[in-house]
């Protein structure tokens, strides 16, 4: 039986240098907060939308966002554009809004 994708990739992080290991590290934090982020996007897009009791074709129709997008959007797989959001926002009546990471606008 063969190795793993694991055991391949540990044995190849060993080989590493300081410095990549740093970098490969730095770039994970990165990438996994951005993941965080498009997450709670999607839950926050989601629950608009059922507070507003809208499926997603619905939203669709309102916005001009395919609903495909929505759902990628909604999963936390997808990458909005300024405009989608500003489109989406704009169905749902809301707006947006940057605020500090303790919640505070």
């Amino acid at each position: 039986m063969g190795k793993s994708f694991r055991d391949i990739a540990d044995d190849a992080r060993a080989q590493w240098t300081d410095d990549a290991v740093v970098v490969n590290d730095a770039a994970a934090r990165v990438f996994s907060a951005e993941v965080d982020l498009h997450a709670e996007l999607g839950a926050e897009l989601l629950r608009l939308r059922s507070a507003r009791r809208l499926t997603q074709p619905e939203l669709q129709r309102l916005s001009g966002v395919q609903q495909a997008e929505i759902s990628r959007i909604e999963r936390g797989v997808g990458n909005p554009t300024l405009a989608t959001l500003e489109k989406l926002t704009h169905a749902l009546g809301g707006r947006l809004v940057l605020v500090d990471s303790d919640g505070s606008a």
